[in-house]
């Protein structure tokens, strides 16, 4: 469970920090950074894990992920901080931190430039003696940034029948959907899934995971209509059922990334799909795994409604031009506030902040 952010010269970042409860709700207009903090998580991620998160970035060449600068010096490197919560047994948390960077060693004209990167791990001692005892090969750092999981659905592979060997979490596109379907047929998890998907789709009345010569599929039983396949699922109800088996999966517990949480959702039914999707995340230190949820919205509706549920769960994220006057560097970057009750449309922020962010930035 991630619990604090810390970004410097990624992207659209400088000296940007922010605090991570288990429910977060990211708003913002375009282009404010928000998918900008979902890639430095990934970014992370991918260079614990051993991949490299420049050369395997998934928007933009190396060099696109140095921060840019409209005048004065470049950003010679950044670094992206992840604070976060392990579980090695029930009740029982302990912290961890990475601190992953990259450095533009050389810049050469219309290239992506030749960069280096470098990976720190700041573990604590009795997380340290669990990790030599620990059988696994992977070992807990990896384990744990595999456990924070982007959901960017794709209803065309979602549709699609899957290999019923395929005992992993759900994929990002959810190409694996009925695979995890089928993992989960007959268990209460799947009885709870159920129940909550028809709470947000009101004619569902069952689902139905099936499994033939190796292959998964599944169909819904849906009111006045019968039995329907995968195949003719609208584009909505799969991204809210792929989005529930996530939170459902009991095997794969972990941080889960949601971009635009509103795409396919009616807006009637989108406060009843973020009030399940609340009741999913749990509390560091209870006996349930950890389970986090960080969604990114431009939607009125999903303001609305955790403000008035839970508005500490809001933060605002816009950009603002930003002056240094040590290196007379000009840049544009991502500012984070909380939401206000009252501001301009489409802020979310009292005019009042939005003059004291933009004032502090310049």
């Amino acid at each position: 469970m991630i619990t604090r952010i810390e970004i410097d010269g990624f992207k659209s970042f400088l000296n940007f920090d922010l605090d991570v409860p288990p429910f977060l709700v990211l708003v913002g207009p375009n282009a404010s950074g928000k998918s900008n903090l979902f890639d430095a998580v990934a970014f992370v991620a991918a260079e614990i894990e051993g991949a490299g998160g420049l050369f395997g970035a998934t928007r933009g060449l190396p060099g696109d992920q140095f921060h840019r600068v409209a005048q004065g010096s470049a950003v010679p490197g950044f670094v992206v901080s992840v604070e976060a919560m392990v579980a090695p047994e029930p009740r029982s948390v302990v912290p961890i931190r990475f601190d992953v960077g990259a450095e533009m060693v050389l810049k050469i004209p219309r290239s992506s430039g030749a960069v280096v990167s470098h990976v720190a791990q700041q573990i604590p001692p009795e997380l340290l003696e669990l990790m030599i005892a620990d059988p696994d090969p992977e070992g807990t750092p990896r384990r744990t940034v595999r456990s924070w999981r982007r959901y960017a659905p794709s209803p065309a592979a979602m549709r699609r029948r899957c290999p019923a060997a395929d005992a992993g979490p759900l994929a990002a596109d959810g190409a694996n959907l009925a695979a995890v379907l089928g993992r989960m047929a007959g268990t209460e998890a799947m009885t709870d899934l159920t129940a909550d998907l028809a709470g947000v789709v009101p004619d569902v009345a069952d689902l139905v995971p099936r499994t033939d010569r190796g292959e998964c599929s599944f169909e819904l039983v849906v009111d006045g209509q019968g039995t329907v396949p995968a195949a003719l699922l609208s584009d909505g109800t799969l991204r809210v059922l792929g989005l529930l088996t996530a939170l459902h999966d009991p095997d794969h517990p972990g941080t889960l990334l949601v971009e635009e949480i509103e795409s396919g959702v009616h807006p009637v039914r989108l406060g009843e799909l973020l009030r399940r999707v609340r009741r999913r995340v749990t509390v560091p230190g209870g006996p349930e795994p950890l389970r986090q949820v960080i969604i990114t919205s431009q939607s009125p509706v999903v303001v609305a409604e955790v403000y008035r549920t839970e508005p500490e769960a809001l933060t605002f994220l816009d950009t603002a031009v930003r002056v240094d006057p040590d290196n007379d560097r000009v840049s544009r970057v991502t500012v984070a506030k909380p939401i206000q009750p009252d501001g301009e449309p489409g802020t979310f922020v009292s005019p009042r902040q939005v003059r004291k962010y933009l004032g502090a930035a310049a």
